[in-house]
């Protein structure tokens, strides 16, 4: 009886690993980015509805006094809500419709229009003191439009 052998191939060095973070706990942690941008966009946007009914300036760099506008004046608080998730679901909505048909592109640019200029109307002036003009009217309307890209899911 013969012993018939494999020759013994030479083992392979794994590479060495540098790094301690794992790729997937750093897309968790992007995704969870991602939600605590979306929800600050949703909150900057119902503050933006909410000074904007009033036609004032959100106090951008007092929070105390945000706070307290918004517990002295809850009936407006509930109805900057309400106007925000309705323009909110016909902007998300029309958008997505409008991948059939063109014609959805008015509701959507019609909704966007009306919370753009809310939050011009809070966020205007007291962006201005901060930054130049050229810098704040595309910052206010990339607050409305951002969230969408964030919340919807893009297969």
């Amino acid at each position: 009886m013969t012993v018939q052998s494999q020759p013994i191939a030479p083992k392979k060095r794994a590479a060495p690993r540098i790094g301690f973070i794992r790729p997937g706990a750093i897309e968790r942690l992007f995704i969870i980015l991602l939600y605590l941008t979306l929800l600050a966009l949703v909150v900057l946007s119902v503050v933006g509805t909410f000074y904007g009914l009033g036609q004032t300036a959100a106090p951008l760099l007092q929070p105390r006094q945000v706070w307290a506008d918004i517990t002295s004046n809850l009936d407006r608080l509930w109805v900057a809500l309400a106007i925000q998730l309705f323009l909110t679901l016909a902007q998300y909505g029309s958008r997505q419709m409008a991948r059939h048909d063109p014609r959805w592109w008015f509701l959507y640019l019609a909704a966007l229009s009306i919370s753009v200029y809310y939050n011009f109307q809070a966020y205007w002036l007291p962006m201005n003191e901060l930054m130049s003009p050229l810098v704040a009217a595309p910052l206010i309307i990339a607050g409305d439009v951002l969230p969408e890209f964030i919340a919807i899911r893009h297969e």
